[in-house]
């Protein structure tokens, strides 16, 4: 069975470990990741947290949404960020999944649009396949970035 919830302290050290491992830079520290998480620990306002977990018990996947993912682009609110599926569950769906959810809770918190940024070179793709669509530009510590945004 599985299911999302909201992420809980219990999980803060795994899921700070995928973002230490897939979205940090050299420099960043397990504590830093653990940090920021605690402040998505909120169930009724940005930012939030949530985790995918297979047969209820393993977390195998998260999401963000946060008022603010975006460097030097604030007014680009809110933000999907972090999205993570565990590689073994990888092309399940999961990830599209969680995508659809994280726009649902948005929705429901009254936003018409949302947006994210990927670094990876071909990731907009398969958000582009999801309904996203490229509105620029930018780098980010140096890697190109491309920012997306979608209807809610």
């Amino acid at each position: 069975m599985q299911k999302i919830d909201y992420l809980s302290e219990k999980f803060v050290s795994t899921v700070a470990q995928w973002y230490l491992d897939n979205f940090s830079r050299d420099d960043t520290t397990i504590e830093y990741c653990e940090k920021k998480l605690r402040n998505r620990l909120n169930i009724d306002k940005l930012d939030m947290c949530f985790l995918y977990f297979c047969n209820d018990v393993m977390p195998v996947g998260t999401v963000s949404l946060a008022a603010n993912d975006i460097p030097k682009h604030p007014k680009l609110t809110p933000c999907i960020s972090n999205l993570f599926v565990a590689e073994k569950f990888r092309k399940q769906k999961i990830g599209e999944y969680l995508v659809a959810f994280a726009k649902q809770k948005l929705r429901k918190l009254g936003f018409e649009k949302a947006y994210l940024y990927t670094t990876n070179p071909t990731i907009h793709v398969w958000y582009e396949k999801l309904g996203w669509k490229i509105i620029g530009e930018d780098s980010l510590f140096d890697i190109r970035i491309r920012i997306m945004e979608t209807k809610l």
